[in-house]
């Protein structure tokens, strides 16, 4: 099973970064359905709940786009997103895989988002084969480019990868980034993913910015 993708020349594009990104969590949001009902608005809430500052516009990407994609024998999912985010992923001069369980759909992913991201084949679709650890194994792959790092992931960027990262002693730096699975990446993270791409630290650093999620309402596919 090929999960470690070869993109362009090795040695013509070593300082270039590359973007390991999942889809559900990061990308596909998962709101509270009362903020959706309330227009992503959060002034009924009370002063206290701590959902106020998830759903603040200067945390969330609100969503301005969603569609019904149809996955044959697997059923109808929905997928919501805003536009801006994906506006903002699609500058960085960076080379951005798919690292996803949507790996076998991500054709769609790109016809929906309007980007052409090619995917990394981490796991077996037919078998199952590698799911489990297929995500992790990807990225330490990926680090012998010697290329800086960008992990985006809601669930698989623990501190046991982190170890597992620090361990097979990168050459560059990588910089993990875990965001909270119901407003996706923040306003925050992206600054973060946007410093680091445009200016990478020298020393091969390993950065952690992750949220404590709740995937208690997570239902991708």
């Amino acid at each position: 099973m090929d999960d470690f993708l070869h993109v362009g020349d090795v040695v013509d594009s070593r300082v270039r970064p590359l973007v390991l990104i999942d889809f559900d969590g990061v990308i596909n949001q998962f709101p509270d359905e009362k903020v959706r009902r309330r227009r992503n608005s959060t002034d009924w809430m009370r002063p206290e709940d701590p959902r106020i500052a998830l759903y603040s516009p200067e945390n969330w990407f609100t969503p301005d786009r969603k569609e019904t994609v149809f996955i044959r024998f697997q059923g109808r999912f929905r997928i919501l997103w805003s536009s801006e985010l994906v506006d903002r992923l699609r500058t960085l001069d960076a080379d951005i895989l798919w690292l996803s369980t949507w790996q076998p759909y991500t054709d769609l992913l790109n016809l929906h988002l309007g980007v052409d991201w090619e995917t990394i084949r981490w796991y077996n679709p037919v078998t199952g084969e590698g799911r489990r650890t297929g995500k992790r194994r990807a990225v330490l792959n990926h680090l012998r480019y010697g290329r800086p790092i960008v992990w985006i992931d809601d669930e698989e960027t623990t501190y046991d990868a982190g170890l597992a990262i620090a361990g097979n002693d990168p050459q560059a730096p990588v910089l993990a980034v875990g965001p909270e699975s119901h407003v996706g990446i923040s306003h925050a993270q992206m600054d973060r993913i946007e410093r680091f791409i445009a200016a990478p630290p020298e020393e091969p650093v390993l950065r952690f910015d992750v949220c404590v999620n709740d995937h208690e309402e997570h239902w991708g596919f």
